[in-house]
């Protein structure tokens, strides 16, 4: 008798631990730009476009139920700074990436560049969360660089500036305006925030 209530005790534990719900993760990607404002323009295409794309693209690619993408606007529609970050932190994320593309007078200029502020209530994690990013891009070259942007000195949680390359750069246009690039950018991003 007292093995068997041993072995149901066990039991009961097991299936205890079995359906504690694991915490959900919840990440903003800031989706850059939008209406009258087109950010980078080259060659016909713009930054607002091109952002908007990857971030739908990285929302398609989560499949996991423990991570909740919020995406700040899903269609051609302008957000203030201001907006941007009371929307951000409303919904109290366990991270935020604000999407860019970058532009140069270089047309040599390319790669990745990763900001971070140290005016950020959530430096060390935002320093972090750069580091991750910039780990896992292999698509391009990357660099960490610190900034005082509106967005990093005023969201109040962990926070990268994601430029994602050089529009002006011939091999950087080709991958930000492709839909294999833009997937494969995407991917890249989802990597490192699950």
């Amino acid at each position: 008798m007292k093995n068997l209530l041993k072995i149901f005790g066990l039991v009961v534990i097991t299936v205890a631990f079995a359906f504690t719900p694991v915490e959900k993760k919840t990440v903003v990607i800031d989706v850059s730009h939008g209406g009258h404002d087109s950010g980078v323009e080259q060659n016909g295409i713009s930054e607002k476009e091109v952002v908007l794309s990857v971030a739908k693209y990285l929302k398609e690619l989560n499949k996991d139920d423990n991570i909740e993408i919020v995406l700040t606007r899903d269609v051609d529609n302008f957000l203030s700074l201001t907006e941007r970050v009371e929307l951000i932190n409303s919904v109290k994320p366990d991270l935020a990436i604000s999407l860019h593309v970058n532009s140069s007078k270089n047309e040599n200029a390319n790669g990745v560049e990763l900001f971070i502020s140290d005016n950020s209530e959530k430096k060390e994690q935002s320093r972090k969360l750069a580091v991750k990013l910039q780990n896992i891009i292999q698509y391009n070259k990357s660099e960490i660089k610190k900034a005082n942007f509106y967005l990093l000195k005023n969201v109040n949680y962990p926070i990268v500036v994601l430029e994602l390359g050089f529009l002006t750069n011939q091999q950087d246009r080709v991958l930000l305006t492709s839909e294999e690039g833009q997937i494969e950018i995407a991917k890249a991003v989802y990597e490192a925030i699950r």
